[in-house]
């Protein structure tokens, strides 16, 4: 029977566990290998801004493309689109470029035309574009906003403000007071006639509706003598008297309602006009967020600092992006795999800061030396001593184009390094130094790394390559780095069971 050792289960476990993750990476990001298949086409947009290259395109939330190249045509942005063949794009299709929610990533949406439009041709471009409204303009158009409601304010400031407005508010204020005071005495006088009237309407109501039966009998007497003089007519005439009847009890209705509403309206009236002199009396003592409003200027700088703060909240937010990665090197003279699981938080597009974990199977190796005295004759032995195999990497990051310079905390010892792109990113050239030891020398690293697609490298290089403790080694290696939407979307994506 095969037993396999423990390292060997790991390195099974391992591959295992990146074959998944390139799987999913592949299902996500798209990645093909070798020249994309398709065809190409061009659009032209007034503005790429924050449209990746490999970025989506997608017919109804469907993809059908990427972004293969971005550059200046002019004053405008010319994108070049890969789309793939069993997709046919019309003349009449108009490009958008959106972003995936609020503050997701970049992508192009084709939105289809007519059916029968003819199509464009490989090499063709699509002359249609638009563009939604993004978070920036919203935010413009907040700031706006928020610049009316200042001059507003300041003209009712000026308006009302000073000794002059506060004698104008309460000249009104008092003629409202004279004007509620005299319809209170209106209503108190005339009191006494309101309710002699309403009592002449029930007066009447109930006159006619003892009277409308003695009519109704005359009609229908009458309506008995026409009947034997025109028999002809007898369905209009019976159809006349119950229009009559029909209309007698709407009259009743009426009167009913018209005697309710006089009840319930005269106390709403009051009550209306002494809430209208109590709300200006609290605007002429300054009370009541109004008050507030209209006198005082404090509150119109606060409203507007208000804006501002979150104008610059949204912007840092915005540009604040987070890289979730992990790569493996495999030691060839050790025999032995070295993992790093890294944590990427970048602020600016100029600056990052960058925590690692390392575990390493060499461990940390230094050098001891001891004097040893054997039979009067003092010899001097140097031994190597190896710590802890986990370690931590903690560094600061500033860019200048191509170049990044690293600092801090490396491999849980001081130490620098620096990055040099080629080719648009492609490739990346590595020197670290770090664990500056006089009897091992400094550990000094340098490598190539090589991107495959957005999501995917290769590495290989030379790693502590002027030990004097014989530590050096050739690695080759992998890995795989993710964004927070990248991470959004997996975690989104996996199924959940019910």
């Amino acid at each position: 029977m095969l037993r396999l050792s423990a390292e060997a289960k790991v390195g099974l476990f391992v591959l295992l566990g990146l074959g998944l993750l390139v799987y999913m990476s592949l299902r996500v990001g798209g990645i093909s290998f070798g020249k994309a298949d398709g065809y190409e086409l061009t659009v032209r947009f007034e503005s790429a801004a924050g449209l990746d290259r490999d970025a989506s395109v997608g017919i109804a939330g469907v993809e059908v493309g990427r972004v293969k190249d971005i550059s200046l045509d002019g004053q405008k942005a010319k994108v070049v689109l890969v789309i793939k063949p069993e997709f046919k794009v019309g003349k009449d299709y108009v490009a958008v470029l959106t972003t995936k929610g609020l503050l997701g990533e970049r992508y192009i949406e084709l939105i289809p035309g007519s059916p029968d439009a003819p199509v464009i041709e490989p090499g063709g471009e699509i002359t249609r574009t638009t563009k939604y409204t993004d978070i920036d303009r919203l935010i413009t158009m907040l700031s706006d906003v928020a610049s009316d409601i200042k001059r507003v304010s300041g003209s009712f400031g000026d308006v009302l403000g000073g000794e002059e407005g506060r004698r104008t508010i309460r000249s009104i204020v008092n003629n409202i007071d004279e004007f509620t005071g005299r319809l209170n005495a209106v209503v108190a006088s005339n009191e006494e006639r309101f309710s002699s009237t309403m009592n002449s309407f029930n007066s009447l109501a109930y006159t006619l509706q003892e009277e409308i039966p003695k009519i109704l009998e005359d009609v229908s007497s009458v309506a008995m003598n026409l009947n034997t003089i025109v028999t002809e007519n007898e369905e209009d005439l019976r159809e006349g008297i119950s229009n009559l009847k029909a209309a007698s009890r709407k009259l009743e209705e009426t009167m009913d309602t018209i005697n309710t509403m006089v009840k319930e309206v005269e106390p709403r009236i009051k009550k209306s006009l002494t809430a209208i002199s109590s709300v200006a009396n609290k605007i002429d003592k300054g009370e009541g967020t109004i008050a507030k409003l209209v006198n005082d200027p404090e509150t119109h700088d606060n409203i507007n600092k208000a804006f501002a703060g979150v104008n610059d909240y949204l912007d840092k937010f915005n540009s604040f992006k987070v890289y979730l990665g992990y790569r493996a090197e495999y030691l060839t003279d050790a025999e032995e795999t070295k993992n790093y699981l890294s944590l990427r938080l970048q602020p600016r597009t100029d600056k990052y800061y960058l925590l690692e974990i390392v575990d390493d199977p060499m461990g940390k190796k230094s050098v001891e030396t001891r004097d040893v005295t054997t039979a009067g004759v003092t010899t001097t032995t140097k031994e190597v001593l190896t710590s802890d195999e986990l370690k931590f990497s903690l560094q600061m990051a500033k860019m200048f184009e191509d170049l990044t310079l690293r600092g801090g905390i490396i491999e849980s010892t001081g130490g620098v390094g620096m990055d040099y792109y080629l080719f648009d990113g492609m490739f990346k050239l590595t020197l670290e130094a770090f664990d500056f030891d006089k009897e091992r020398n400094p550990h000094l690293k340098a490598g190539i790394t090589f991107n495959l697609g957005r999501y995917f490298f290769v590495t290989g290089g030379y790693d502590d390559f002027i030990s004097k403790v014989d530590l050096e080694s050739y690695y080759v290696g992998g890995g795989f780095r993710f964004e927070d939407d990248d991470i959004k979307y997996l975690m989104g994506s996996i199924p959940v069971p019910r």
